[in-house]
């Protein structure tokens, strides 16, 4: 493992550069009607940022860094105790895996007491439009309304999660009254 200037952590037998820090999107500008490119400049904080929007046949669409498909959010999780308090956390349709690191579907950065990797799982199943609670690889611990999880518990809008010192809070978005087509 090396550690980029950024000071993220990565194998360079897999990856020939951080997978982490943004990409240089000089490299893939994007083509405008009329045969012209626009070049696009990447800052420090671009990852953070919404993917930036370019104009093609009079409308506004998203241009997906690295060629990435748009998982539609199925819910969230929404912190209320916590270093992480106030933040959301989007959840998309089979596992999301809970942790610190930033590879976790469910990245919960500012809890140093949340396993880095897969403290919990969270499955949303599409067929049946449920959400399901596990426990993780990881020695930590993860309760639902207080109780230890031991096993696959299914889920209850504004069931509480907790995770080292965060309480999350299930608000789904796929209910009997929407889900997405297929």
């Amino acid at each position: 493992m090396i550690r980029c200037t950024e000071g993220h952590f990565y194998d360079p037998a897999k990856h020939h550069a951080c997978p982490w820090c943004p990409k240089p999107v000089e490299m893939a500008a994007p083509i405008i009607p009329g045969g012209k490119t626009t070049p696009l400049r990447a800052e420090p904080a671009a990852a953070l940022a919404p993917p930036p929007a370019i104009p093609v046949g009079g409308k506004t669409v998203p241009l997906m860094r690295g060629g990435g498909k748009v998982e539609p959010v199925v819910g969230w999780l929404v912190c209320t105790e916590g270093p992480d308090r106030g933040q959301d956390f989007r959840i998309h349709a089979a596992k999301n895996f809970i942790g610190r690191s930033p590879a976790m579907d469910i990245s919960i950065t500012g809890d140093e007491t949340v396993s880095r990797d897969k403290h919990a799982v969270l499955t949303f199943e599409p067929k049946r439009g449920s959400f399901w609670l596990a426990p993780g690889e990881s020695s930590g611990l993860v309760y639902c309304n207080g109780d230890v999880v031991h096993a696959a518990m299914e889920l209850k809008a504004s069931d509480q999660i907790e995770v080292g010192k965060s309480k999350l809070v299930l608000v789904p978005f796929v209910t009997e009254q929407f889900r997405w087509d297929s």
